[in-house]
């Protein structure tokens, strides 16, 4: 009896690790590394700001992208609160502006960067996600990556204008405008973050 228990015990050990393993395995495989997505933003320089307003409460997301202005980096957030307000947050510290912000997905509008980068937020049962800002469906039909999604609905949506498909924030998936089995969701990068003040990273 003793040796079916140690058994039975090894088999449900055994099983717990394959079921993580696969989870782990997944979770890998849905990132996106088509195009270079290099993010991080130091949250204890910008207290208050929408990119932390986006981290607080499912359902809020902001569409985030970047700029060097003056020998600066500007980075671009705008909520989905209806208000169509874009924030400027400077990045004035030499720390901040070490790093790179060149590569934040897809987007390479080169007159509107606000129409570049990621879309952040949190979602209602999946954490903390991010997506790019592109429709990658019309940049694999009309090639170029110039196809930036806007808000729609409720704002929990995002609508492609060249396409007409739209896409849920919750999990990447298109809700409205599909046109078959070949089409493909949002692209997703990974986000780190562990609370107000600590260092958020968004990449692949």
């Amino acid at each position: 009896m003793a040796a079916k228990a140690v058994l039975f015990t090894f088999l449900c050990i055994c099983l717990i690790l394959s079921s993580s393993l696969l989870a782990s395995c997944d979770a890998d495989n849905s990132i996106s590394t088509r195009y270079p997505c290099q993010f991080i933003f130091r949250t204890i320089y910008h207290p208050g700001s929408s990119i932390e307003t986006a981290l607080k409460g499912a359902g809020t997301y902001t569409m985030i992208s970047a700029k060097k202005v003056n020998g600066a980096w500007n980075i671009y957030s705008t909520l989905n609160d209806g208000k169509n307000h874009t924030e400027t947050i400077v990045l004035s510290t030499a720390k901040e502006n070490y790093a790179n912000y060149s590569h934040l997905g897809a987007g390479n509008d080169l007159k509107d960067a606000t129409k570049n980068g990621f879309i952040l937020g949190t979602t209602n049962f999946n954490g903390y996600v991010a997506w790019d800002r592109q429709c990658l469906n019309c940049i694999l039909q009309y090639g170029g990556t110039n196809y930036p999604l806007e808000w729609t609905g409720n704002r929990q949506s995002v609508i492609c204008n060249k396409c007409k498909r739209v896409y849920s924030l919750e999990n990447g998936t298109i809700t409205s405008g599909g046109q078959g089995k070949e089409d493909k969701m949002l692209m997703q990068y990974r986000v780190t973050y562990t609370g107000i003040g600590s260092v958020l990273t968004v990449g692949n």
